[in-house]
């Protein structure tokens, strides 16, 4: 009857959240790990594509290697993270996407310190505001390939996550 399926309903609750507790555990645990891979990551991110630079190429000719076909009549050289942030300082945009290495690497060196924390946690939600941002003005490019980027964007994410349950754990 009912107190069968709220028993088992109870049971499968007890046995879906024991993992996520235990996960988010972990999570806190092995942070003095985790934060340098988040590091490492990031650092991939700066070697990957980022932006096309363009240039105009008749429909008509074929874009050479390394260039790719972006639309109509343009071509795009495929510049990576590193290249896109020395293209952008002056502009200060590059600079804000930079930051969250050196809270992170904060943290790993300054631990327990809640500040830094949120610190940490408000770069990186700005970082990827940006960085969703750069990727909605390159929409009409081939975005499939700028896999620097999307990397970038999936490691924010993930940090925010792992951030906010590292804090949590906390109190």
């Amino acid at each position: 009857g009912i107190c069968t399926h709220c028993q088992l309903w109870l049971e499968w609750s007890i046995i879906l959240s024991a993992p996520v507790e235990d996960s988010m555990s972990w999570i806190n645990e092995n942070r003095n790990f985790i934060r340098p891979i988040i590091l490492i990551v990031f650092v991939v991110t700066l070697l990957g594509p980022w932006m096309f630079d363009q240039i105009n190429v008749p429909a008509e000719y074929a874009c050479d290697e390394p260039f790719i076909r972006l639309e109509g009549d343009f071509c795009g050289y495929p510049l990576s993270g590193l290249q896109f942030f020395s293209l952008f300082t002056v502009v200060g945009l590059s600079l804000l996407l930079l930051i969250p290495f050196f809270t992170t690497l904060l943290l790993i060196w300054k631990k327990d310190s809640l500040r830094l924390q949120t610190i940490n946690l408000s770069v990186w939600g700005l970082a990827l505001i940006l960085t969703l941002l750069l990727f909605v003005i390159q929409l009409k490019d081939k975005v499939f390939y700028l896999w620097g980027l999307w990397l970038y964007i999936v490691l924010a994410i993930c940090t925010l996550i792992v951030e906010m349950i590292i804090r949590k754990a906390k109190g």
